[in-house]
């Protein structure tokens, strides 16, 4: 999808559901590697969002990789990626999806505030950890914003550097901007107009799944397959069910204002 004369929005299979994404294409860069489109280019520079596999898909065959020093050492290195994890060797149900992932240096870091410049094209830095602690979205030229994975539909901090309390300080961050579009990674564009409202809806469900949670727990019980994260698990459901663990003590290690 074309959104300006040089800017393209690459969606990934099924508008970007894992283990595809949505990626940016301007000039002959890319922001993020998870679309099958884009898999046969080899592109001057990748700019990863953050380290997940469905991010760093194109760094193999890029010239230059960009990403925050935080995310760095899970992009360069597949121990540090795995530990992130914390799956062991489940992890490479991850990998083996993804032909061209390669684990490499990164060759340029990039914080808060940064601008990068691609033509006539201007890139901020947004650093928006949580996700991940090295996460960051990307606002172009002023009016289009990439989200990477604050993906507007399910908040997900299920990785040992995620952070639920620095994810709801991350969305407040972004709902200060007023683009003309937003662009998640998985998931529909939406308009500049809807973003503040997806945004509050997100927050909301952070906040909800923590009530739930400290119901429960002090109640004497355990969250875990309660519904409150994943309504049903998916396949391999223990996988699943390890992230919803990680995600419930994350909830347990922070103190949320509502």
């Amino acid at each position: 999808m074309k959104l300006s004369d040089d800017i393209f929005l690459i969606y990934g299979r099924e508008k970007g559901r894992y283990p595809y994404s949505n990626c940016i294409l301007i000039g002959n860069s890319l922001i993020d590697g998870g679309a099958e489109e884009v898999w046969n280019l080899r592109p001057e520079a990748v700019i990863n969002s953050h380290w997940h596999e469905d991010h760093i898909a194109m760094n193999g065959v890029a010239k230059i990789v960009i990403a925050h020093e935080m995310d760095s050492k899970a992009i360069e290195s597949e121990e540090e990626f795995r530990r992130r994890y914390g799956l062991g060797k489940e992890v490479d149900l991850f990998l083996s999806i993804y032909p061209k992932l390669r684990f490499r240096k990164v060759d340029a870091f990039i914080e808060d505030g940064d601008i990068l410049v691609y033509g006539k094209n201007e890139i901020e830095v947004i650093h928006t950890p949580g996700h991940s602690a090295g996460h960051c979205c990307f606002l172009i030229n002023g009016e289009i914003l990439f989200l990477g994975d604050i993906e507007l539909q399910f908040p997900w901090y299920g990785c040992l550097d995620s952070d639920v309390t620095a994810f709801l300080a991350s969305i407040r961050i972004l709902k200060k901007i007023q683009p003309k579009v937003a662009i998640p990674a998985h998931g529909e564009m939406v308009t500049g107009e809807e973003l503040e409202m997806k945004l509050s809806e997100y927050e909301n469900k952070i906040l909800e799944r923590d009530r739930k949670i400290r119901e429960i727990i002090k109640a004497g019980e355990d969250p875990v397959g309660r519904g409150i994260i994943y309504r049903r698990f998916p396949e391999p459901r223990h996988v699943y069910e390890f992230f919803e663990r990680v995600m419930v003590e994350k909830h347990l290690e922070a103190k949320l204002s509502f």
